[in-house]
């Protein structure tokens, strides 16, 4: 019994791979053949179709590819990337779980073969100049496979998936001011593309990636609405009331950057308060008990605050050189500013009504 459901975990799993592994490979080998080499060898296209697979799944990279030889990083990835893999394994799971009919099984032998094969390929896609750090593999792999096989409808997460909805609210409406910030910019996002020339093929590719990359965008664009603000390589910070900034890489998306300071945009801060009280809502008006509503708020809440705190982590990061070591986001200054938005709501609206019935029936 248990060499059948390891066979068919991992027989899913490496169809979960071949499912997008597949279509990054063609991707690779045809911008390959389309840009020109002087060899044959088509190694190099092979393992940079694996490099798109490990990139989908946010997994980062040493590099050492810079003219000066200088060594880099690559860990900000685009986090709409993660549909594809994500797809491959909804469309993949079923059967493990019809071989192995106590789902929390199911979803561990799962996740565990569809990470090791991940690993493997980390490991053996690996060359001088181009690193996936292989060790880091299973922490991304394993909670994406894992989480991934999730029926998020059931009733006793309802609340939860109410929260997350707010936040995927508000990260929309942060995507549709990132727009309209590109929209403003026009000359400067024409420039900057002018700059890369990529040609059609490439410029193909490459607006596929700027696409890929809108979901971080937002978010960093979220946070600078909410009054948090972001960062843009070493000794930068642009927010309501800072603006440092040394120079703009030459990267389409980075055109909607404001150009200067906003202070007004101090009261966002008020807006990050607000999608917690959203959050919470239907908590507050379902549960008149103090003990319930407790319970499922703070339950909330905290895992409201992880989601963020992850969000916010996978967001941000080093982008190709030293000079962008820090790209995005803070996540723990995120974190900081929604646990502290979290507690005044929560105060608020759970513990000070609360407090005050308790006098009333005492009185």
């Amino acid at each position: 019994m248990f060499g059948r459901i390891l066979a068919v975990s991992i027989q899913q799993a490496a169809r979960s791979v071949a499912l997008t592994l597949f279509p990054a490979s063609f991707i690779s080998l045809f911008a390959w053949a389309t840009a020109g080499s002087q060899s044959g060898n088509t190694t190099d296209p092979i393992r940079a179709s694996v490099w798109i697979w490990l990139g989908a799944h946010l997994i980062p990279f040493h590099l050492n590819i810079a003219a000066s030889h200088l060594p880099g990083a690559l860990t900000l990835l685009p986090m709409g990337a993660l549909i594809f893999p994500i797809w491959a394994i909804r469309k993949s799971f079923p059967k493990v779980k019809d071989a192995l009919p106590k789902i929390e099984g199911a979803r561990f032998f799962f996740a565990l073969a569809y990470t090791l094969i991940a690993t493997i390929l980390a490991l053996i896609s690996t060359s001088s100049g181009i690193k996936p750090i292989w060790y880091l593999v299973p922490l991304f792999t394993f909670p994406i496979s894992y989480i991934a096989t999730y029926d998020f409808k059931a009733a006793e997460n309802r609340y939860l998936r109410f929260a997350f909805h707010t936040l995927i609210f508000f990260w929309g409406a942060a995507a549709i001011a990132l727009g309209l910030s590109l929209a403003a910019h026009w000359s400067v996002l024409h420039d900057l593309g002018v700059v890369i020339a990529p040609g059609i093929i490439g410029g193909l590719l490459f607006l596929i990636i700027q696409i890929l990359y809108i979901p971080n965008a937002a978010f960093v664009g979220l946070a600078y609405l909410l009054a948090i603000g972001f960062k843009l390589g070493s000794g930068t910070s642009v927010s309501a009331t800072t603006f440092a900034v040394h120079g703009i890489p030459a990267i389409p998306i980075f055109a909607a950057l404001p150009t200067g300071k906003h202070p007004l945009l101090q009261i966002g801060f008020i807006g990050l308060a607000l999608l917690v009280l959203i959050m919470i809502l239907p908590i507050i008006r379902e549960n008149s008990l103090f003990k319930s509503r407790q319970f499922f708020a703070l339950r909330t809440t905290l895992l409201a605050l992880i989601i963020v705190t992850v969000l916010a982590y996978l967001s941000s990061g080093e982008l190709l050189t030293s000079a962008l070591h820090n790209v995005g986001v803070t996540w723990w200054r995120v974190s900081a500013y929604f646990a502290a938005a979290s507690a005044g709501v929560l105060i608020l609206t759970v513990y000070i009504p609360g407090l005050i019935k308790r006098v009333r029936a005492r009185g």
